[in-house]
């Protein structure tokens, strides 16, 4: 023992012992403070790292009626509220169903945001015969910020096309 403690410690020990204690202090320290609460949040920070998603569904009661063929008639819609400052795309989602009431009936379905249609979402929708036929529409929107409304929105081509069940899911994604 007398041989070990014989030499004083170098300055680059002394230093290297004092960094040493400064990073194994900060990490208990760290680990110590108060975390911050999702309520202590702002609005904007929460949407920054919470996803948003909305639904809206309808069966049955009072079908979608679209009564044109020179004009698409809304049938469902969801407003969402993302961050203006960090505008995220929203996976959207629709399935419904068409009823041409025992006859041919045919249409069109798309997705719109704020009235416009999404590219690439348009679909022909058709019913052959007696029974319903379904549809469903899948897409990611390009980033949206701030308050939007998307809609299925749908119209007749041949028929008296009805939409008697739909859902329309929007869900925030980064």
């Amino acid at each position: 023992m007398k041989k070990l403690f014989s030499r004083r410690p170098s300055a680059g020990l002394i230093v290297g012992f004092i960094a040493l204690c400064v990073a194994l202090g900060g990490g208990a320290y760290a680990a110590t403070t108060k975390k911050v609460e999702y309520k202590g949040l702002s609005k904007d920070a929460r949407l920054k790292t919470l996803g948003v998603g909305k639904t809206n569904a309808q069966t049955g009661t009072t079908p979608c009626d679209p009564a044109s063929s020179s004009t698409f008639t809304k049938c469902t819609s969801v407003d969402v509220d993302g961050s203006t400052g960090f505008p995220r795309k929203y996976f959207v989602v629709v399935d419904g169903t068409v009823d041409g009431g025992g006859a041919q009936a045919r249409g069109v379905c798309h997705i719109d945001v704020d009235g416009q249609e999404v590219n690439g979402t348009k679909t022909n929708v058709h019913d052959s015969g007696p029974g319903t036929a379904s549809f469903g529409i899948n897409i990611v929107t390009t980033p949206q910020g701030g308050k939007h409304n998307i809609a299925l929105a749908c119209t007749e081509t041949v028929g008296d096309l009805k939409v008697p069940q739909f859902e329309l899911s929007a869900v925030q994604v980064r």
